[in-house]
């Protein structure tokens, strides 16, 4: 496929994803309720504490159901029995109370057999393939299984879990551990290698509700010919790749930046390939500096592959760098963002941002985009009169009432809107999936 075709392909994409949000705003633009309602959902989307921003969001961790148990056992299955009134339950032995002791004694449990899935005690086994943590499966004689109960007055317990050795060590460790941060990254860390799928999975899910401050704090441990082997190994699943990017960030040198060239000379040669650009590109900064800024300004955020989701990917890169990273300043790196400035179609996705960092610089180029915005381009004028209020200064205010000539309506529906959202100006446009 043509460099052309691809960037034909990759608008076509782009507007197909942008169209998600700009849907809501023929609609919105009929009710000014509606305007700050989504004013108010926007500032609420921003100030969630956002964690790893490159990683996919995640399911409820193990740790999540464990907060919430009143009860979690370890036990050992003794097969299915048959009761007087031909019903069938699971019993459990139970080994070790983990959570709740103080007011679970019982040695002994009795599951209904149609809430689990388990074999009789006369049914023969193959230990070997009893080894693994795994989240389904029969549930069979000799089984150590992990065991949660819910609720205060009565339990409901949850499906039983079959565990390994390593299984068991894993999840008591769990009841050891503090709310967030450093050091409860610092239990998962080895995980992220573990061979069984599910501790494995687990431990990513936890560095993903992380945030990109507590990962840079294990900077010193982490295992960095582990994190460029599984980049380099096509094979990895794209959420686990996005993760080792931002892992690389932190422990890698700048010769490692070769792994960015590599992972995009891999696409070109396989179109099914997935980067996860925008952990790359920020990988890439961190490892690069500035020198690569401006090479990611030159290919990303210039002609056809700045309204391509490459484009995107680069500025959900820089983003992240101005809000949660420190490795380039944010002046530079709001002139890089500005070259979206050039691309009515994309502006609002950026001009948010510049306010939010303060630059000031384009009160001009706002009211040409505000002057050059058409039906397809919904969201900028009011992004553009978010900054010119947000701007300090009496040229604004000028450029205001010169605006307000020309649609007051518009004008008049942002100002009311910033009555109840004063710091609208300053959040970013949530951003589409982005589909490679």
């Amino acid at each position: 496929m043509s460099h052309s075709s691809m960037a034909t392909s990759g608008v076509r994409e782009w507007n197909r994803q942008r169209a998600r949000h700009h849907a809501l705003w023929p609609v919105l633009n009929r009710n000014g309720f509606r305007f700050v309602l989504l004013q108010l959902l926007l500032i609420a989307w921003s100030t969630v504490a956002i964690a790893c921003p490159f990683c996919t969001s995640v399911p409820r961790t193990l740790s999540d159901d464990f907060d919430d148990a009143a009860v979690a056992l370890l036990a050992k299955s003794q097969g299915l029995h048959q009761a007087a009134d031909g019903s069938s339950h699971l019993q459990l032995s139970v080994l070790a109370v983990v959570k709740g002791g103080e007011s679970f004694t019982q040695k002994v449990l009795r599951l209904p057999a149609a809430s689990v899935s388990a074999t009789s005690p006369q049914d023969e086994s193959d230990p070997a393939d009893a080894d693994q943590l795994s989240d389904a499966g029969e549930v069979r004689n000799g089984d150590i299984v992990w065991l949660l109960g819910f609720g205060d007055q009565q339990i409901q317990w949850d499906q039983p879990l079959v565990i390994s050795a390593a299984g068991q060590a894993y999840l008591t460790g769990l009841k050891r551990l503090p709310e967030a941060g450093v050091k409860r990254l610092e239990y998962f860390l080895p995980y992220l290698k573990h061979s069984e799928e599910l501790i494995a999975r687990d431990a990513y899910n936890e560095f993903a509700d992380a945030s990109l401050e507590s990962i840079a704090g294990l900077s010193d441990q982490m295992d960095r010919q582990w994190v460029i082997a599984s980049l380099r190994n096509p094979d990895v699943p794209l959420h686990h790749r996005r993760l080792c990017w931002s892992l690389l960030s932190q422990c890698g040198n700048d010769q490692d930046a070769q792994l960015f060239d590599q992972a995009l000379a891999r696409r070109g040669l396989d179109p099914s390939y997935q980067v996860g650009l925008d952990a790359a590109i920020s990988c890439y900064l961190c490892l690069g500096g500035e020198a690569a800024l401006g090479r990611v300004e030159r290919e990303f955020l210039s002609g056809e592959s700045a309204m391509s989701s490459d484009g995107f990917a680069a500025v959900q890169a820089l983003r992240v760098h101005g809000t949660d990273l420190h490795v380039i300043p944010r002046p530079r790196l709001a002139a890089a963002l500005s070259r979206m400035l050039r691309y009515p179609e994309a502006a609002d996705l950026v001009i948010s941002d510049l306010a939010r960092w303060q630059d000031w610089s384009h009160v001009d180029r706002m009211v040409e985009l505000f002057k050059r915005s058409t039906a397809q381009t919904p969201l900028l004028k009011p992004a553009v009169i978010q900054y010119l209020k947000a701007c300090p200064g009496p040229v604004a205010k000028q450029r205001i009432e010169a605006l307000r000539a020309i649609d007051p309506v518009t004008v008049k529906r942002v100002e009311a809107s910033l009555l109840f959202t004063p710091g609208a100006a300053g959040v970013p446009v949530p951003p589409p999936d982005i589909e490679e």
